[in-house]
């Protein structure tokens, strides 16, 4: 009992900022969503599953998510085995410079994105000139435009995430396969991956949940063509004032990134405490 004492009172700070900046602003958030019809109902809730418009925005939103956390596993995975591998002084260089866009605003990435996919841009008017799209083509207000900016911002995230387990990995098991006749290939496929499951469901993990809730990034770049939850939940507050039914909208959201975390969890769990 004398114990508990010291561990309340380190813990009692942090439990307060949970719940006063977290906790009961959801909760005031859930009963927003729940006031049409007075005093309690569920109409912005059966508005929301009932419309296709709605349905299709939050499948589009899981789909650009789904999307960009498989472009930062099939890029990161590479950069982060070279980064964990190579022998030289300059990994931490090359680690700040792999972090570089986290250090940029979001607005500011969004806005060189836009420069280069606009019609006249340069990347559109390379995939132009080299046939591999019709002349006057341009990412700006395209789902592959979201995914590609997205996934730009994200890939130092998975590959942080990746580096760290890597480096926890015995390179005598790797040795050992190479000197059995594994290729590198082999050996990263059959050694290294199964022991990154764990890293890899991490880092999909992290990536995905900050790109279901992106905002700054899908609105720059998709706009209006490419609205996912988060551009429809601010239109729904700030220009409709339809604060009950962007509540809702929050919440639907909320609910469904939980439950894929609460998913996630399990895995990461399991693979955990998978005997290797």
């Amino acid at each position: 009992m004398k114990k508990a004492g010291p561990i309340i009172l380190m813990v009692a700070p942090v439990a307060i900022i949970l719940i006063g900046l977290f906790l009961m602003p959801q909760f005031y958030l859930f009963r927003q969503s729940i006031s049409l019809p007075p005093p309690v109902g569920i109409d912005t809730y059966l508005q929301f599953f009932s419309e296709r418009f709605y349905l299709d925005m939050l499948g589009r939103t899981f789909l650009v998510a789904g999307l960009v956390t498989l472009i930062c596993i099939l890029c990161g995975f590479p950069l982060a085995l070279w980064l964990a591998r190579i022998e030289t002084r300059f990994v931490p260089l090359l680690l700040l410079i792999t972090t570089f866009p986290l250090l940029v605003s979001a607005v500011v990435r969004s806005f060189a994105w836009m420069v280069l996919f606009f019609r006249n841009g340069l990347l559109s008017q390379t995939m132009a000139a080299t046939g591999l799209v019709s002349p006057g083509f341009q990412f700006m207000g395209t789902t592959a435009g979201v995914v590609i900016a997205l996934g730009q911002v994200m890939l130092p995230l998975m590959i942080i995430t990746l580096y760290s387990v890597l480096r926890t990995i015995d390179r005598d098991l790797e040795n050992a396969a190479m000197n059995l006749g594994a290729s590198p290939w082999s050996t990263t496929w059959l050694v290294i991956v199964p022991q990154m499951k764990g890293g890899i469901l991490a880092g999909s993990l992290l990536v995905f949940s900050l790109s279901v809730g992106a905002f700054a990034t899908p609105s720059l770049i998709g706009g209006s063509r490419v609205n996912m939850m988060a551009i429809g939940i601010q239109e729904q507050a700030l220009e409709l004032f339809d604060w009950p039914f962007a509540a809702a909208m929050a919440m639907i959201l909320l609910a469904a990134a939980l439950i894929i975390a609460v998913v996630y969890g399990r895995i990461i769990s399991e693979q955990s405490h998978e005997p290797r």
